[in-house]
């Protein structure tokens, strides 16, 4: 697996950097401190993951998942939540919907290679809780306009609600009993009905649009 972090503080980069090159599988890492810089280097290195933290901006977020995407990476992103309220947390992952996320007083190099691997096979990892945050929401208000709007069926808002704990399609299967392959075909109505690339993509589009409230 190729790695390039961008963003975070010089010291987040370091200690990750450090991280990373210690884990197996991991047979390239790259530093890049300005996220403008990174989309280059994706499709340059055939890097598979980008891994970024706060400070960033919606607007530097948003071009580097872009540019991620266009070279076919993933984007993990490390959010800080040391000294934050829960409701701020969530709210730099409603900000910054990418493959999957970590939390910093989390960051340990078993939780960073068991993300990196999820990430990879396309899951979408959230701590869980992050993932409490995000269902809290999602349950906080009438699920009615999200299912009226988009024409999302009882089953697939239940899919929703546990794409929000970051489940695998054999772990939804497993939570509402049906078959690994019905799992798979609700997911994709989902994110085509939601208009989303991806997993986190489709909770943060019902959040940020304001179908879901924020307390």
């Amino acid at each position: 697996m190729r790695i390039l972090i961008t963003a975070g503080t010089e010291l987040m980069r370091s200690g990750l950097a450090s991280m990373l090159g210690r884990l197996p599988g991991v047979t390239h890492v790259q530093e890049c401190a300005d996220p403008r810089q990174a989309a280059p280097l994706v499709e340059l290195h055939g890097i598979g993951v980008v891994v970024t933290a706060p400070p960033l901006s919606h607007a530097e977020f948003e071009a580097l998942a872009a540019g991620a995407a266009r070279g076919q990476a993933r984007t993990l992103v490390v959010l800080r939540d040391y000294d934050l309220p829960s409701h701020e947390v969530v709210a730099q992952a409603v900000a910054m919907p990418a493959d999957g996320f970590l939390l910093e007083s989390e960051l340990t190099a078993a939780s960073l290679a068991e993300t990196l691997v999820r990430v990879d096979r396309g899951q979408a990892p959230v701590p869980a809780l992050l993932a409490r945050g995000l269902l809290s929401r999602l349950r906080s208000v009438e699920t009615e306009p999200v299912r009226r709007q988009f024409l999302l069926t009882p089953r697939e808002l239940e899919v929703l609600e546990l794409l929000v704990e970051g489940l695998s399609n054999k772990e939804i299967a497993r939570r509402l009993g049906m078959s690994e392959h019905g799992v798979k075909r609700h997911v994709g109505a989902v994110l085509a009905k939601l208009n989303a690339p991806n997993r986190t993509v489709a909770v943060a589009f019902v959040l940020q649009k304001g179908l879901v409230s924020v307390r």
